[in-house]
């Protein structure tokens, strides 16, 4: 139980970004503050950031170095968005979406390390 504890609340830490995230692109949108582009682009950087964050909290739970809990942790979510993506949602997958999940890679790398870090100098204390 422990050890699904170190996995699941990064994850719930991302899922509660993009819904409050999503909410408040919604609400934007909705009282016609932003348009079309800046919704989308806003929904994206939302996605991102969440990534980041999950990637962190997943860092500084693990012991493996920042690099792979990065690649670990987008595995993870490249795994279950691949699977709403596909089957629920059915988005073909195209070069645009390859080049969003680079991004996301290179994020949830970032976080990695910036997590894995974050914990050291906590250790160091």
């Amino acid at each position: 139980m422990i050890h699904i504890k170190k996995y699941l609340i990064p994850i719930l830490y991302t899922i509660c970004v993009v819904i409050i995230g999503a909410l408040l692109s919604s609400i934007l949108y909705y009282f016609n503050i932003t348009s079309d582009k800046i919704n989308n682009i806003l929904l994206y950087l939302i996605s991102i950031i969440a990534i980041f964050i999950g990637s962190i909290f997943f860092s500084k739970q693990l012991k493996y170095k920042g690099i792979i809990n990065g690649l670990l942790y987008f595995m993870i979510c490249f795994i279950i968005m691949a699977f709403f993506c596909l089957t629920i949602f059915k988005v073909d997958f195209k070069l645009n979406n390859l080049i969003y999940y680079l991004i996301i890679l290179i994020f949830s790398i970032l976080g990695g390390i910036i997590g894995k870090n974050l914990k050291e100098q906590n250790d160091d204390i």
